[in-house]
């Protein structure tokens, strides 16, 4: 029964690839491309959640269960950085699937799902330069970094939340009072958002802008610190390949979010090829800035269940000759008593 139902889920899915393509290939209208654009979203949030929600489990478990890493401000702001991609993946999922469906939903709805889906984008984008300044205060005020943490962290992490929130509200709530109210809780199929200003966009626009220079300066004193003191050298491969691999990563991170807050005109495969980068980007940030640090790496095993040994279990070619020898000792001592 098991292996019936596994194989009616992947021909299900199988034909559900083969439409998109096939649509996704020979779609002409400008409504038909967006349908598509919407259903290969919410298939893309879908994988991406399942995904994301496993590294943020594995994170946020690993960094509560350890008191070391619960002490460190870097790895508090890891765990809300990975909730932030869960999040913003869900809130994704709901919405593009609303949309590809034309399901009759309130006006008011759609446009809360939104404001979600933007504060947790501004959240995980927030949190990531928190992270990079937190590391660049670590490493070039190492003595002045303690008490900066203990006095400030709270009230950064207050302003952080109640700024990601501003944005979304203020203009929900300025569209809701100069539209009609049967207007905002009436049906919408399309599912719109009430984000789509010019004031909006520009200071979207803005705090990604400010995001940016606060991670390039960020980087670039820690550089210049890391250089100072002789550990990025042309011999010391790690290091940079670790800065290759930062760089790449918040290069196609930030590039395809402009893109898509400017809300420039694309066709249909520049824009899908654009997301599929940026759900790329967002998914793989768990394992770049989590599961690559060696602090975390130490701690998880601790969480992951351990297979324990059984005397059925085969023993190594050490332990085999051991145990021969000891046989063999043995014998020789029952012959001469």
């Amino acid at each position: 029964l098991t292996v019936l139902c596994y194989n009616r889920v992947t021909v299900l899915w199988y034909n559900r690839v083969t439409v998109l393509c096939y649509r996704f290939l020979n779609s002409s209208s400008s409504s038909e491309s967006l349908r598509v654009l919407d259903e290969v979203k919410a298939c893309v949030h879908s994988v991406a959640f399942v995904a994301t929600g496993l590294f943020t489990y594995l994170i946020t478990v690993t960094v509560f269960g350890s008191p070391v890493l619960w002490q460190n401000a870097r790895y508090i702001l890891l765990c809300q950085h990975c909730a932030c991609i869960s999040g913003f993946n869900v809130a994704g999922a709901v919405l593009h699937s609303l949309r590809s469906l034309h399901w009759p939903t309130t006006r008011l709805t759609c446009w809360i799902i939104f404001d979600l889906q933007v504060v947790m984008a501004r959240g995980l984008t927030m949190t990531l330069t928190l992270m990079c300044m937190c590391t660049c205060l670590s490493i070039c005020q190492p003595l002045r970094y303690p008490v900066l943490i203990r006095r400030s962290f709270c009230w950064v992490l207050l302003l952080t939340w109640l700024l990601a929130l501003v944005n979304p509200v203020v203009f929900t709530i300025l569209a809701s009072i100069h539209q009609p109210w049967d207007y905002v809780i009436g049906l919408d199929t399309k599912c719109s958002t009430a984000l789509e200003s010019q004031a909006c966009i520009i200071s979207a626009l803005v705090l990604l802008t400010l995001m940016v220079l606060l991670i390039i300066g960020s980087y670039l004193l820690i550089y210049l610190e890391g250089h100072r003191a002789g550990h990025f050298s042309w011999s010391n491969s790690k290091g940079r390949r670790t800065i290759l691999i930062h760089s790449l990563q918040m290069t196609l991170h930030i590039l395809p979010k402009v893109i898509i807050i400017t809300r420039l005109q694309q066709t249909l495969p520049v824009a899908v090829a654009t997301f599929l980068v940026f759900s790329i980007a967002q998914s793989l940030s768990p394992v770049v800035y989590g599961l690559r640090s060696k602090e975390l790496q130490e701690e998880l095993p601790r969480f992951l269940p351990q297979r324990k040994k059984t005397a059925s279990c085969p023993l190594s070619l050490y332990e085999l000759s051991f145990k021969s020898h000891t046989v063999t000792n043995m014998r020789r001592l029952l012959r001469r008593s």
